[in-house]
């Protein structure tokens, strides 16, 4: 794997407060090495530029639902999404619900 092929996936994860709905946490890291950790949105995204994919666990029905829920009118979030979550029974067949 070159430079260019690890640098186009950032694993990315949310904190996002149960009662508001709001992120109150970003965090990223590129393989290549690159991290991110703020509460800054607008940095989060600029950090996402290199990306073409986001790697998460659960970040299809969490952390993408609410990045784009923050997202202003007209802007976009459009990295083709990978998540673990759906991987991990084959990681794990004997914990085939492992969360």
């Amino acid at each position: 794997m070159n430079e260019t092929t690890a640098k186009s996936i950032a694993f990315i994860d949310t904190e996002v407060d149960p009662a508001t709905g709001r992120i109150f946490d970003f965090g990223g890291l590129y393989a290549s090495g690159p991290s991110f950790h703020s509460a800054s949105r607008d940095d989060f995204l600029r950090f996402l530029t290199d990306a073409e994919f986001v790697c998460g666990h659960n970040i299809l029905d969490h952390d993408l639902k609410y990045i784009r829920k923050s997202l202003a009118s007209g802007e976009t979030f459009n990295y083709a999404p990978i998540d673990t979550l759906y991987l991990s029974p084959l990681l794990f067949p004997r914990k085939p619900y492992h969360a």
